[in-house]
C-alpha cells in the first residue's frame, strides 16, 4: 500500500495548493467575499490540478523512469493504472464543486481538465507551446476564481502576473528534464535550441515579470504590495537566473524549485496590496 507521501507526492500537494490559494485570490481580488465560495473555487482548482498532475505521471511513467526515478510510478509505490483512477476521480470531484459554484465555472472547469489530459498525452511534446498551455492554465486559475466574483476583470492582471513567471518556469524546466525529455522526443526549448537558450528565453520571460511588477503600485495597490513584490518575486527571480546561468543543466532543478517563492508571494502581494 502506498505510503501518504507517495500520494503527496503523485498530486504535487504544494502546487495544488498554490493554485487552490490563486483561485481564491482571483474571488478575492474581483470583490468576492462570500467564504463558502472562496472554498469552492478553491478546492475546484486543487482538485482538477491534483487530477491532472496524476495524469501526467501516468503518461510520464517512461520519462519518470530516466528523469525522475524517485517518483511515485516509477519507483512502483503507486501503479500507473491506480494513477489513472485516482486522476479521474479527483478532476471529476473538481468539475462538481465547479458546478456547485456556477455552470460557468463548472464548464471552465471541465475544459481545463480536458486541456490538462491532453496536455499530457500528447502535447507536451510540441515543447514551447505546451509550456504556453501550462502558463495559461496557471493564469486561469487566477481568473477561475475572479469570474465567480463581482468584477472579474480585477484579476486579470495578476493572471497576467502568474502566466509569465509559470511560462519563465516551465521553460527552465526543461533543463532538470533534459535526458528524459531527449529519450522521449519531448522538444522542449533545451533539447530544439540547446540549454544556454533556453535559459535566455525563460530568464527574458521571467526578468519581464520584474520591470513588471512596480505596476500595481500605480494601480492603486497599497505599498505593502511592493515590499512583497521586491522580496517574494523580484529577488528570488534574479537570484534563481544568476544561479542556473553558470551551469544550466546541473542546476536547473535547483532553480526551478526557488521560482516556487514568486508564485506563492505575488499572490500574498496581491493580497495584501488589496487590504491596504
Amino acid at each position: 500500500m502506498a505510503s501518504i507521501k507517495a500520494w503527496l507526492r503523485l498530486f504535487r500537494t504544494g502546487n495544488c495548493v498554490i493554485i487552490g490559494l490563486a483561485s481564491a485570490t482571483g474571488y478575492f481580488l474581483g470583490g468576492g467575499r462570500d467564504p463558502v465560495i472562496t472554498l469552492l473555487v478553491g478546492l475546484a482548482s486543487a482538485l482538477v490540478a491534483a487530477g491532472g498532475n496524476s495524469i501526467n505521471d501516468y503518461f510520464d511513467h517512461a520519462i519518470d523512469l530516466v528523469n525522475k526515478p524517485w517518483r511515485p510510478l516509477p519507483s512502483g509505490q503507486i501503479s500507473p493504472r491506480t494513477a489513472l483512477i485516482v486522476s479521474l476521480v479527483s478532476t471529476g470531484l473538481g468539475v462538481v464543486v465547479g458546478y456547485l459554484i456556477s455552470p460557468l465555472c463548472g464548464l471552465i472547469a471541465s475544459i481545463a481538465a480536458l486541456v490538462l489530459y491532453a496536455y499530457s498525452s500528447e502535447l507536451k511534446k510540441s515543447g514551447f507551446w505546451g509550456n504556453v498551455i501550462i502558463a495559461s492554465l496557471s493564469a486561469l486559475s487566477v481568473l477561475y476564481g475572479g469570474l465567480a466574483a463581482p468584477r472579474p476583470e480585477l484579476s486579470f492582471f495578476p493572471a497576467g502576473y502568474a502566466f509569465l513567471i509559470i511560462l519563465g518556469r516551465e521553460i527552465l524546466k526543461g533543463l532538470e528534464d533534459y535526458e528524459g525529455d531527449k529519450f522521449a522526443g519531448v522538444n522542449t526549448v533545451a533539447i530544439t535550441r540547446g540549454p544556454r537558450t533556453a535559459v535566455l528565453a525563460g530568464s527574458a520571460i521571467l526578468l519581464s515579470v520584474v520591470f513588471m511588477s512596480p505596476i500595481p503600485l500605480l494601480l492603486g495597490y497599497d505599498v505593502m504590495y511592493g515590499v512583497f513584490a521586491l522580496l517574494g518575486v523580484d529577488l528570488p527571480i534574479i537570484a534563481s537566473i544568476a544561479y542556473v546561468w553558470r551551469d544550466p543543466l546541473e542546476r536547473g532543478w535547483r532553480a526551478t524549485r526557488l521560482l516556487k517563492i514568486p508564485l506563492l508571494s505575488g499572490l500574498l502581494a496581491f493580497l495584501v496590496g488589496t487590504l491596504g
